[in-house]
C-alpha cells in the first residue's frame, strides 16, 4: 500500500481544527504518512489547502436555498460528492457522517477497499442530543455504510456492538481507539503560560468541549469540596470551549472560586502541551452515561504529559487506568474524586511515579503510529 484517500464529510469537524474529532483525523493521516504512505483529506470543512503537507480537498455540497431548514441541509450533505481524486488510492478511508454514503460508491468505482471509522453511533446520538428532519433516511445509510463497508474502525467496544446490530454479523469489524501523537504532547514545558500562577501553586488540569457527558456539573462540585473542604490552595485549569463553559464559569463565579480557575478557552493544539504539562494531576469525571460510546482522547494525551488521572469509572476507562496509571472514580462520587486529587498534590513522588508509569504504557501501547499501524495490518488482511 502507498496511497490513501480520507474522507470527512461531517460539517462539524473543520479541518485543521481544535476539536477533539478534528485532531483524530489530523493525527491519524499524519501517521499514515509517518508509517511512508501518501494521500490527501477530502472535507467539506476544508480551513486551507494543506494540514503538515497533506493535501486539503474539498467536498463538492450544493449551495443552501434561500429559505434553509434543516431538511434542507441533511439534503445538500446527502447529496455531496467526492469529486476531486486526483491519484487513485489503494484505499478509501471515511470517518462515518451522518447524510454521506459518497465513500463506498467511490470505492467501487474504483475498484479499491472501503474502510469505514465509526465513533459514535450518530442516528441514536443525534436523536437523543439534537435533531434531525430525515430519520428514515439516516438509518438507511447507517445500515448501507456498515454492510457494504470492507472493514469498520470501532474506537471502542461499545461502538462496536451497535456496528454488529447494524452490519448483522462481526466479519470485518475491529476496535482500534484513540490514540496520542507524542510528539505534540510530554511532559516538558516549553512555554509556561503568562496567567498561571507559579510553580508553588498546585494545578489540576481538565480539557473538555464542555457538553453534558463531559462531567462539568460534577468537576465543579469536586472542586468545591477539594477547596473548601480539604483545604487545598490548588487551582484548577479549563482548556477548552463549548456550550456549557460559560455557565460552568457563571457557576464557579457563583461559589466564590472564580479567583482559582484559569479557562483559556480553546486553544491551538500545538499550545496544549504547555498548560497540561504545567499541571500536577489531571481530572476525567465523566457522568453516569447509559451508553459510554467514546475512547476518551483526553486520557491519552494526560498520560503522555506524564500526569497522574483520576476519572470516573465509565466505559472503556476502567481498562485504561488499570496497572496504577491513576485512580477510578465511581461515577458522581466527588467526594472520592476529591480526596484522590488532594491525596496526588498532597504526594508528588507518588503522582510522579503513576504518571511516568501512565507515560511509559501510552507510548509503548497507544501513539497515533502503533494505532495507524494496527489499521494497516487490518486493510493488508483483506480479501
Amino acid at each position: 500500500m502507498k496511497r490513501f484517500s480520507y474522507i470527512c464529510a461531517d460539517p462539524g469537524i473543520p479541518l485543521p481544527g481544535r476539536k477533539g474529532a478534528s485532531v483524530h483525523v489530523a493525527s491519524l493521516c499524519r501517521a499514515f504518512y509517518r508509517h511512508g504512505l501518501t494521500g490527501d483529506i477530502h472535507t467539506v470543512r476544508g480551513e486551507c489547502a494543506e494540514l503538515d503537507g497533506i493535501p486539503i480537498r474539498p467536498i463538492s455540497v450544493l449551495p443552501r436555498r434561500k429559505h434553509k431548514s434543516l431538511e434542507d441541509r441533511e439534503n445538500r450533505l446527502f447529496l455531496s460528492r467526492v469529486e476531486s481524486v486526483i491519484e487513485k488510492p489503494d484505499f478509501i478511508y471515511e470517518r462515518y457522517s451522518l447524510w454521506h454514503p459518497g465513500g463506498v460508491y467511490l470505492a467501487r468505482k474504483l475498484g479499491v477497499p472501503f474502510i469505514l471509522e465509526v465513533n459514535s453511533p450518530l442516528p441514536l446520538e443525534t436523536k437523543r442530543f439534537r435533531q434531525m428532519a430525515n430519520e428514515s433516511l439516516a438509518d438507511g445509510i447507517s445500515r448501507l455504510l456498515m454492510r457494504e463497508a470492507d472493514l469498520v474502525v470501532c474506537v471502542s467496544e461499545e461502538i462496536a456492538k451497535w456496528v454488529i446490530s447494524e452490519r448483522l454479523h462481526s466479519a470485518g469489524v475491529v476496535v482500534v481507539p484513540n490514540g496520542v501523537d507524542e510528539l505534540l504532547f510530554h511532559p516538558e514545558v516549553e512555554n509556561r503560560p503568562a496567567t498561571l500562577p507559579g510553580p508553588e501553586t498546585k494545578l489540576i488540569g481538565f480539557t473538555s468541549t464542555f457538553r453534558p457527558w463531559h462531567g462539568t456539573e460534577q468537576l465543579l462540585d469536586t472542586f468545591q469540596y477539594l477547596v473548601k473542604e480539604l483545604k487545598s490552595s490548588a487551582h484548577l485549569v479549563c482548556i477548552g470551549d463549548g456550550p456549557e463553559r460559560l455557565k460552568f464559569l457563571d457557576q464557579a463565579n457563583r461559589a466564590g472560586l472564580a479567583d482559582r480557575i484559569h479557562a483559556p478557552g480553546k486553544l491551538h493544539h500545538l499550545d496544549v502541551n504547555n498548560w497540561l504539562a504545567s499541571c500536577d494531576v489531571a481530572v476525567a469525571p465523566y457522568p453516569n452515561l447509559d451508553d459510554f460510546w467514546f475512547s476518551p482522547l483526553k486520557i491519552f494525551e494526560y498520560f503522555c504529559c506524564g500526569l497522574p488521572v483520576v476519572a470516573s469509572a465509565a466505559g472503556q476507562i476502567h481498562d485504561l487506568l488499570a496497572e496504577d496509571r491513576g485512580a477510578l472514580i465511581p461515577v458522581g462520587d466527588s467526594k472520592q474524586m476529591a480526596t484522590s486529587i488532594h491525596h496526588f498534590l498532597e504526594n508528588p513522588q507518588h503522582a510522579q511515579d503513576v504518571g511516568q508509569r501512565a507515560r511509559q504504557w501510552v507510548l509503548e501501547n497507544a501513539t497515533w503510529k502503533i494505532r495507524a499501524a494496527e489499521i494497516l495490518e487490518q486493510i493488508k488482511a483483506l480479501p
